[in-house]
């Protein structure tokens, strides 16, 4: 049985840059955006840019992307370049749409608001998959195999942290 990962973002990272001004609204923010956007940042020498950026919605970086598009060819991309006003320096981000798996197990739980209280994946559901989202819950939950998270490490891609996620095996009658 495969190991799987969610990709979250890294906390311990207070100095990364967060990209602004790109006018989302929460429901279908992928659909809206054009297929290049150009983003002013500030960054004041002090911010760093990361190859995974969670907010306002997943972004990846030139090298990050490259990697996960072995992974996964289905995932669809759109380009951000961001711009430091001050340098003048560009780093082209891709902002992606995750197809999602459904794969969750009857032993995941809620809580009451619907949020997920333990994620349980099911490895049967999940078949050959190595970076999907996971369909069925309301957080934006991205997971990655082992294989495709060793890919990441070995690089040493940053700005992200990967968090073990429970599995089982259906069993068959």
């Amino acid at each position: 049985m495969r190991d799987y990962y969610l990709l979250a973002d890294d906390g311990r990272m207070a100095q990364k840059v967060v990209p602004s001004g790109l006018g989302l609204q929460k429901e279908n923010s992928f659909e809206q955006l054009p297929p290049i956007s150009v983003l002013e940042v500030n960054t004041d020498g002090t911010h760093a840019y990361t190859d995974w950026l969670e907010k306002p919605l997943p972004m990846i970086s030139e090298r990050m992307k490259t990697i996960t598009a072995k992974y996964n060819p289905s995932v669809q991309w759109k380009r951000v370049d961001m711009i430091d006003s001050e340098t003048n320096q560009r780093n082209v981000y891709w902002a992606m749409q995750v197809p999602a798996v459904d794969c969750l197990s009857m032993e995941t739980a809620f809580h009451l608001n619907g949020t997920v209280k333990r994620l349980v994946l099911d490895t049967d559901k999940i078949k050959v998959h190595h970076f999907f989202k996971v369909q069925g819950i309301l957080e934006p939950y991205i997971v990655v195999s082992l294989d495709a998270a060793e890919s990441f490490l070995r690089r040493s891609l940053n700005g992200f942290v990967l968090q073990k996620v429970e599995q089982v095996m259906r069993r068959e009658l």
